[in-house]
């Protein structure tokens, strides 16, 4: 199952955003949810980042979110997300039948 989670942001965020992403990541990761790939688009809606996770299902991504709302950092985290992203979309799918398979 994957999580494709679009983040809108602003454009004085930017920056805000690209400190704290790598954090995210880290804790969502330690939580058992995996980034198969982050994206900024170049045209359409500017300073918009696309991120794919790979879950073991959707339960695993909730129960990350919760262990990040528990973390020490999360204060800190919360507020740079808060100045930064102005709209976030969340989709969780599944692989199509004619995806590709991955090694």
């Amino acid at each position: 199952m994957y999580l494709v989670a679009r983040l809108e942001l602003s454009y004085s965020g930017v920056i805000d955003f690209m400190s704290v992403a790598p954090k995210v990541r880290e804790k969502m990761e330690a939580h058992g949810c995996k980034m198969l790939h982050a994206m900024i688009q170049q045209v359409e809606r500017l300073n918009t980042v696309i991120h794919i996770w790979e879950v073991p299902d959707a339960n695993s991504y909730f129960t990350a979110v919760e262990a990040l709302k528990a973390d020490p950092d999360f204060p800190e985290i919360l507020a740079l997300l808060a100045r930064s992203v102005v709209n976030e979309t969340l989709t969780l799918a599944t692989d199509a039948p004619y995806a590709p398979v991955r090694s």
